[in-house]
């Protein structure tokens, strides 16, 4: 496929702003492809590949008929032409699996990428006018020697391919967005990949609210006029662009107005705060009621269309829910834009999954988990709907290796003030050490599920209840005033499977088993918020992986969905417990 595009380059007097006129250039659709079968990156051969079929972009090749649940490498190549030079150009892909690599005009551009799931924005450098060439490898081979993120044991399926797209940009500067008072509308402006920090600008607040702004070491604090405030009752949104300055050392402030390329960003003005136990949003009491969510469909896997997420998001405001915990990676920008729109609120971690001291305690794990964590806020800062930053879900947080990985991303995240709460789900909670930075406690639990047979009606629900009240007394003597919520709780159930004795695995044993868990977490003051695991069934280990008798299908089906979104029964319940208030929720809610 080939896509044209006009453009140009900009100069201000004698210093260039290497900033072109032009929109993003779309790469999705039809590209030729072939799959080098159990080979990695390095030994897939490169560019210049025998295409033996054609692959959709997004799409997951392992989902595909031909290469189902294939590991190896899948080998990409497009052309695109472009009307006239440019000094700098961003391929910038919205989530990925599992290793990425690229070439332009068959040269090597930005290196191997490591980081499955997350936003990726690679440099080409300068491109001439004319017809190229884009060669992609993406390779979904598990093996700690070349991908240390993406492990065999995780329980869920990690695919291969663009998930949600690909694009190329010509301006890589962007506004960052921090409210600073919500009661006055006041937020601080951040102009980021700018080339100077100090310059005169005008914003314009929704296309008409012109409002003058010193920016001072690339940040100016303003009040956004005719504001509004976001909450899931009232998603207001706003934008500000950004057209004063391309901070070019020679250009005047009068040149820079009128010429510069304008910058524009989409915001929220919320506050989230963490204090008294409680959460609070907008400085009313917060009780969060949701689900975990995977990015997984039977027949996309992770390539999920635009039109899932909105179902999603409108199948968890049918059941009174406000939040999804997106487990277990960095969530698509295209889902967060719909979850910003519709009022739905986020925890966003970076990936990890039962990550043990030997893992954390290597270097480059280490390293590679604090850069996509950091990268990772980034990418969503601007999203009102995430109020949650978090990590490496039930990783050896008891270990001194996991404390000193914890706190480390603790710390990645902190530095980047994006206003936004810091946890992780917790799973040791007997001997957890490294919740001290933490904003909030956030613990997963399974009685009666997983580690203990649930017994009868009566051992099942005291189960639970024995299991809560000690984690919570052991948290609550540690951290007097931080808020606890349930990041995971729930069972499995197989959709259309009944038994009137309540089977473990039909629709009836989650049914009884989610409604304790509603009756305990509801009626306790001391709890914030209950997610459960999980929203809908999605794929897990294929032929093999840890704890298979839990993994029918290989699917973990604890939905309270299956994979194609239709409702179990357990919905009801669920539904009619999130109607009601939790006992430390504001009556207004």
């Amino acid at each position: 496929m080939t896509t044209k595009t006009m453009m140009g380059a900009l100069a201000l007097g004698t210093a260039i702003c290497a900033w072109a006129r032009l929109e993003p250039l779309d790469l999705n659709g039809s590209w030729e492809f072939a799959l080098a079968e159990g080979k990695t990156i390095e030994t897939s051969g490169g560019p210049n590949f025998a295409a033996t079929d054609r692959m959709s972009v997004p799409g997951c090749w392992d989902m595909q008929p031909k290469w189902l649940c294939k590991r190896g490498t899948g080998l990409y190549r497009r052309t695109f032409t472009l009307s006239e030079a440019v000094e700098n150009a961003w391929i910038v892909v919205d989530g990925m699996g599992l290793r990425a690599q690229f070439a332009v005009d068959g040269k090597p551009v930005g290196g191997i990428q490591p980081f499955p799931w997350a936003r990726l924005e690679i440099p080409t450098g300068p491109l001439a006018a004319g017809s190229h060439t884009l060669f992609a490898a993406l390779d979904n081979v598990l093996d700690w020697s070349t991908q240390k993120l993406a492990l065999p044991y995780y329980d869920f399926y990690l695919y291969g391919g663009f998930y949600h797209g690909v694009k190329m940009v010509f301006d890589n500067r962007k506004l960052f967005v921090r409210t600073r008072d919500y009661r006055t509308g006041t937020v601080e402006i951040e102009a980021v990949d700018f080339a100077k920090g100090d310059f005169e600008a005008t914003l314009v607040f929704d296309g008409a609210n012109e409002v003058k702004a010193s920016f001072r070491n690339f940040r100016a604090t303003v009040r956004v006029p005719n504001f509004k405030l976001w909450s899931p009752s009232s998603p207001n949104l706003h934008t500000v662009t950004l057209g004063g300055s391309c901070s070019s050392a020679t250009a005047t402030a009068t040149d820079a107005q009128e010429r510069v390329p304008p910058v524009t960003a989409r915001f929220g003005i919320r506050e989230i705060k963490a204090e008294k136990k409680r959460l609070w949003l907008n400085g009313e009491i917060l009780f969060l009621k949701g689900a975990n969510r995977h990015e997984a469909h039977p027949q996309f896997g992770a390539a999920t269309p635009e039109a899932l997420m909105v179902q999603d998001i409108q199948l968890l405001k049918s059941i009174n829910g406000n939040f999804f915990r997106g487990c277990h990676y960095q969530q698509s920008q295209r889902f967060l834009d719909y979850c910003d729109e519709m009022g739905v609120l986020v925890w966003e971690e970076s990936l990890g999954w039962g990550n043990n001291a030997k893992q954390m305690g290597d270097p480059e794990y280490f390293r590679l988990q604090v850069e996509q964590t950091r990268a990772m806020v980034r990418a969503s800062f601007n999203h009102p709907s995430v109020i949650i930053f978090a990590f490496q879900n039930e990783n050896a947080s008891q270990t001194k290796e996991g404390k000193k990985m914890n706190d480390a991303l603790i710390d990645a995240i902190r530095s980047q003030d994006s206003g936004r709460l810091i946890t992780f789900a917790c799973n040791h909670n007997n001997d957890d050490i490294s919740n001290e930075k933490t904003d909030l406690i956030s613990f997963n639990t399974y009685p009666g599920w997983i580690g203990s047979d649930a017994g009868t009606f009566e051992n099942q629900k005291q189960l639970i209840d024995t299991r809560v009240t000690t984690i919570i007394s052991r948290y609550r003597k540690l951290y007097p005033e931080k808020p606890i919520i349930v990041s995971e709780m729930g069972t499995t159930a197989i959709y259309g499977h009944h038994d009137p004795a309540a089977g473990q695995g039909t629709e009836e044993f989650q049914l009884y088993y989610n409604k304790d868990v509603l009756d305990r977490i509801f009626a306790d003051p001391e709890m914030a918020g209950l997610t459960f695991w999980h929203f809908a069934d999605a794929r897990t280990y294929h032929r093999g992986g840890s704890n298979i008798r839990a993994k029918l299908l290989a699917e973990n089906m604890a939905g309270i969905y299956d994979g194609y979104r239709r409702a179990k029964i357990v919905t009801v319940a669920i539904k009619e417990g999130f109607a009601r208030a939790a006992a430390g929720e504001s009556p207004a809610k």
